[in-house]
C-alpha cells in the first residue's frame, strides 16, 4: 500500500493506463497520437490553421473534422444601443442608480445655502434660551429641580417640615446646633412640667448655632424650626440630637433591674453565638452557655446542597459520585480521559442511540462505533475510522502512524489518499 494521487479539476493526471466508452473532450491533446484510432479524416479543412512543422501526425491532425470542433466564439450581436431599448421613465428600471437625495424636482447642492440650527417653514427657534425671555402662556413647566433664589416664584404651596429638638437639664444657657444654614429660624422653650416659657434672651450666634439663656437654672427642650417652613410632630432623624446607641419603639429595660422578675425571665442579654467544633455552634444566653448545636456540617457529616459554588480549589480523596446534569460546561480547553490506566480503548458513548466516537489502540486510530455501543463499555467495536488529513503545505509531517487506508494528505496542491 502507498500514496496514491487523486486526479481533480486543475491538476495534472499522471496514469498508467486509460480506457474511455464514450466521447472525450478536452481544449487539447499532447504527445504523438500514434495510438489514437477512430477518428474521422477530412483532409484539409483545417489545415490552413497548422503552423509549423508536425512531422508525422500533420496528415493526422489535418484530416479532423469541422464537426468534432465545439466551443467557438459567438459574436456579439446588435449594438449597445439595444441596452437602452424600451427605457421608462420608471424608476425601478433605472440601473447605476446615485446615491444620495432622489426626487422629482431639481436637488440643491448643500453647500448653496450656509444654514445652521433649526430648519422649517415657521418661526424659527432660538436653540439656548440662556439671557432670552419665554412666554409659555397657560402651559406647565415641569422638570427635575429650579435653580436660582426663586425670589420672584409666585403661587408656591410648600409641604416641608424641618425642627430640631434639644433638651437640658438644670442650664441657665442651652446652644443648639440647628445646621439650617440661616439665621431665620424659630426657637420655642418649655421647661420640665411641659410649659411653655419665655426664655431670656434667644441669639441667632450664626447659620447654623442658636444660643438659648435663662435668668435661672431650668430644665426642659428647646424646639428649633427654620423660618418660613411648616412644623409637625416629626422630623428627619439626622436632625436628632443627642441619640443613643440603642432605639426601639419601646422603652429600654436594665437586665440587673429585672433578673429576679419571673414574668421577664425570657429576657435575653449579653447573648453570644461561638463555635466549639467544626459543624457545631454554641449559645450563650444571659451569660450562661448553652448545650452545643449540630449544625450537620461536621467532617463525618453527609449534607445535601442544591446548589454549591466554590470560590477555592476543591480536592476529592474519596470516591466520587456521578451526578445527572441536563448540559455539561468545561471551562477546560483539553478533557483528560482513561487516566491512571495504561494505553487502552476509549471514547464518548451517546447513550440510547448506541453510537461512540473513540480510539481503537489497536489500530492506533480513531473509529466510530454505530452498532450498538453501551455506556459501560471498555473496548470500542470499530464499525468505520475516521479519516484524517496530513497536510505537507501545512507543516504537517507524513509519518507511519497516518500512513493507513483512507487518510488523505496534501502535498504542493496535490491530493493523495493512501490505499
Amino acid at each position: 500500500m502507498a500514496w496514491k494521487k487523486i486526479i481533480v479539476s486543475g491538476s495534472q493526471a499522471e496514469l498508467n493506463q486509460i480506457t474511455v466508452d464514450n466521447t472525450v473532450t478536452a481544449n487539447a491533446f499532447s504527445g504523438g497520437g500514434a495510438s489514437i484510432t477512430g477518428v474521422v479524416h477530412n483532409a484539409g479543412e483545417i489545415a490552413s490553421e497548422i503552423s509549423g512543422s508536425l512531422g508525422a501526425n500533420a496528415t493526422l491532425i489535418r484530416s479532423l473534422t469541422a464537426s468534432g470542433i465545439s466551443g467557438s466564439f459567438d459574436a456579439l450581436s446588435g449594438s449597445i444601443a439595444t441596452r437602452f431599448d424600451g427605457l421608462t421613465t420608471n424608476y425601478l428600471e433605472l440601473e447605476n442608480i446615485p446615491s444620495g437625495i432622489i426626487s422629482s424636482s431639481a436637488q440643491i447642492d448643500s453647500n448653496l445655502f450656509n444654514i445652521d440650527g433649526l430648519i422649517s417653514g415657521s418661526s424659527q427657534v432660538v436653540s439656548s434660551l440662556v439671557n432670552q425671555e419665554v412666554d409659555l402662556g397657560t402651559a406647565a413647566i415641569t422638570a427635575s429641580f429650579f435653580k436660582g433664589d426663586g425670589s420672584q416664584l409666585t403661587n408656591i404651596d410648600v409641604a416641608q417640615s424641618a425642627t430640631v429638638i434639644d433638651t437640658f437639664t438644670n442650664q441657665t444657657s442651652v446652644t443648639v446646633n440647628h445646621n439650617f444654614g440661616s439665621k431665620n429660624i424659630i426657637a420655642t422653650v418649655y421647661n420640665s412640667d411641659d410649659e411653655q416659657i419665655i426664655p431670656g434672651t434667644v441669639t441667632t450666634t450664626n447659620d447654623n448655632v442658636v444660643t438659648v439663656t435663662f435668668d435661672t437654672a431650668t430644665s426642659g427642650r428647646v424646639i428649633v424650626g427654620k423660618g418660613g417652613h411648616v412644623v409637625s410632630g416629626s422630623i428627619p432623624f439626622d436632625n436628632l440630637l443627642n441619640i443613643p446607641t440603642l432605639l426601639s419603639s419601646s422603652a429600654q429595660v436594665d437586665y440587673n433591674s429585672i433578673q429576679n422578675t419571673p414574668s421577664l425571665a425570657n429576657v435575653v442579654s449579653g447573648s453570644s453565638i461561638a463555635s466549639s467544633a467544626q459543624g457545631r455552634v454554641t449559645l450563650t444566653t444571659n451569660g450562661v452557655a448553652q448545650t452545643a448545636v449540630d449544625l450537620g456540617l461536621q467532617a463525618s457529616a453527609s449534607p445535601t446542597f442544591a446548589d454549591l459554588t466554590l470560590t477555592g480549589d476543591l480536592t476529592v480523596q474519596g470516591t466520587t459520585t456521578s451526578i445527572q446534569t441536563e448540559n455539561l460546561l468545561v471551562e477546560d480547553k483539553f478533557i483528560l480521559i482513561n487516566s491512571g490506566s495504561s494505553a487502552a480503548d476509549g471514547g464518548i458513548v451517546v447513550n440510547g442511540a448506541g453510537a461512540a466516537l473513540g480510539w481503537d489502540n489497536s489500530e492506533g486510530r480513531w473509529s466510530l462505533d454505530s452498532a450498538g455501543a453501551l455506556a459501560n463499555q471498555t473496548t470500542i467495536s470499530t464499525d468505520a475510522f475516521v479519516a484524517g488529513v496530513v497536510d505537507i503545505d501545512a507543516g504537517h509531517v507524513d509519518i507511519s502512524a497516518y500512513q493507513k487506508n483512507g487518510n488523505i494528505k496534501v502535498d504542493s496542491g496535490t491530493i493523495y489518499i493512501y490505499a
